[in-house]
């Protein structure tokens, strides 16, 4: 396998186990007990808020993998100071965010605008989530297996080697998407916030926990197949055919198996908005790609000044979907290729 191939694996089921590991300790110390509304938005504040200024840090270096090593290394010790919640939320919230920066950076800095390979590292999260979860209500494993995990990712990691340098020119991408402007950036970054909003209210079946791994399975296969279809179809109408119908299966087909499609078609458009961002900020790479998150949680937040477990009414929920989907269409301009690049293009095949 290529290095750059083994190191994008290698952050993938990092990825894997950083946020399995996360969930895993937030069920075991804190999220049975009064305070876990609070818990839940403090961790998401440090996991996910952080990464902008982490990723502007993250920069400034040529070798990223000290921000992946001391973020699973964190993650491990949250894990093992479960019995002290706040002490273990701050740790898992600060290793999440270091890890994610730190491997977006290693991974993706020689193919920023390149969608499969933003798909493929952010991907495995969902699932991680999804397994954590259960394994942690129902202590199904040790803390202790846990931990092995994340110090074999932190080997995988070191040996795969730091990835290209700050001045690294990127490769040329299946899709390459124009330089966005300013405006096309935050719509992107609007888009994100808004699919985050929708995604956290849209009503799914309940009652078993086959159910979670379900969604959890839709948003990794759309995650990863939205950089598959990027190589073959224009960026723009997967944003608006993906977004927009997904949205609408999942406002007029609630609490049904046609929602887990509707949430697969949603996540197309993840790793592009993602890639797309990045490779408009190619200096900045860590910060674009922290920007991302950092909308990610500005688009939940709101939730947690609603009723618990709100649900979208159908017409909030279609308005903020078909809206997302419209400005992906407006955001996401694909370079015309000229007939020099592109008999070049047909030679390399």
């Amino acid at each position: 396998m290529h290095r750059a191939a083994r190191r994008l694996a290698a952050h993938a089921a990092a990825h894997f186990a950083v946020d399995f590991s996360c969930f895993f300790a937030l069920w075991v110390s804190t999220l049975r007990g009064e305070n876990a509304a609070f818990m839940v938005l403090f961790y998401n504040a440090l996991a996910f808020a952080l990464q902008a200024p982490l990723g502007a840090l993250c920069d400034r270096l040529d070798d990223a993998r000290p921000f992946t090593v001391l973020g699973c290394g964190l993650v491990a010790w949250g894990v093992l100071a479960c019995a002290f919640p706040l002490p273990s939320v701050i740790l898992l919230g600060l290793g999440n965010a270091l890890f994610h920066v730190g491997g977006a950076v290693t991974s993706l800095r020689h193919c920023p605008g390149d969608a499969f390979s933003a798909g493929a590292y952010v991907a495995p999260g969902a699932l991680g989530v999804a397994l954590g979860t259960p394994c942690g209500k129902g202590m199904l494993i040790s803390p202790f297996s846990a931990v092995f995990l994340l110090v074999a990712c932190i080997g995988f990691i070191w040996f795969c080697g730091m990835g290209a340098p700050r001045a690294c020119v990127p490769n040329r991408t299946p899709s390459p998407m124009e330089h966005l402007g300013a405006a096309a950036i935050m719509l992107c970054l609007v888009s994100i916030g808004i699919r985050s909003f929708a995604g956290f209210t849209v009503i799914t079946l309940s009652g078993a926990p086959v159910f979670v791994l379900l969604g959890a399975f839709a948003s990794c296969l759309g995650k990863f197949s939205g950089g598959i279809f990027a190589k073959r179809i224009p960026w723009r109408v997967i944003g608006l055919l993906g977004v927009g119908l997904g949205g609408l299966m999942m406002a007029f087909f609630p609490a049904s198996y046609a929602t887990y499609a509707g949430v697969f078609l949603f996540n197309l458009a993840m790793p592009l908005t993602l890639s797309a961002v990045m490779a408009a900020m190619p200096e900045t790479m860590g910060f674009g790609f922290g920007l991302t998150t950092l909308f990610l949680f500005l688009g939940c937040a709101p939730l947690y000044a609603l009723p618990d477990n709100y649900k979208a009414p159908v017409p909030v929920l279609l308005a903020s979907t078909l809206g997302a989907a419209f400005l992906l269409f407006f955001a996401l301009h694909e370079k015309q290729v000229q007939p020099q690049e592109a008999e070049l293009r047909l030679n390399d095949k």
